[in-house]
């Protein structure tokens, strides 16, 4: 019996800076696209990873420049995931608090969108701990 194959994947690893959004959005973008996931859909992909990165860059960085970030993107048969790993400070799924809309927009303010969009446009978002730094993962099914 033959082991299961590797789902396809390919990395993308960045400095720490955001110059380099456009870049991973637009690949995030095509990536959806290949995937089978619609223009709508692909759109929506590349905004969650646009605001995961961001967070990486200005969150976990510090916005110092002098870090990277690792962009792994997997093609499995009903699925993409996208996983964003780095060296920086960490965020822990009991730390993760999404704003109320409403209250964002009787208050609104600049930043604080971020966690509430990636989880409106991703079927599932994971951060954890890994022996060489943190991974958010996010999961985008093919409907």
């Amino acid at each position: 019996m033959r082991a299961p194959a590797e789902p396809e994947s390919f990395r993308l690893v960045i400095p720490s800076q955001t110059r380099y959004l456009n870049l991973v959005t637009g690949l995030a973008k095509r990536a959806a696209i290949v995937a089978g996931m619609d223009d709508a859909t692909s759109a929506k992909v590349s905004i969650a990873v646009d605001e995961a990165v961001t967070n990486v860059i200005v969150h976990a960085y510090g916005g110092e420049a002098e870090h990277l970030v690792d962009i792994e993107l997997r093609f499995l048969p009903q699925a993409m995931e996208i996983h964003i790993c780095h060296t920086g400070r960490p965020i822990r799924d009991n730390e993760v608090v999404l704003p109320d809309p409403g209250e964002y927009l009787k208050f609104p303010r600049k930043g604080g969108l971020g966690l509430l969009l990636m989880s409106r446009f991703m079927d599932e978002i994971r951060f954890t701990e890994t022996a060489g730094g943190s991974e958010c993962l996010m999961i985008k099914r093919v409907v």
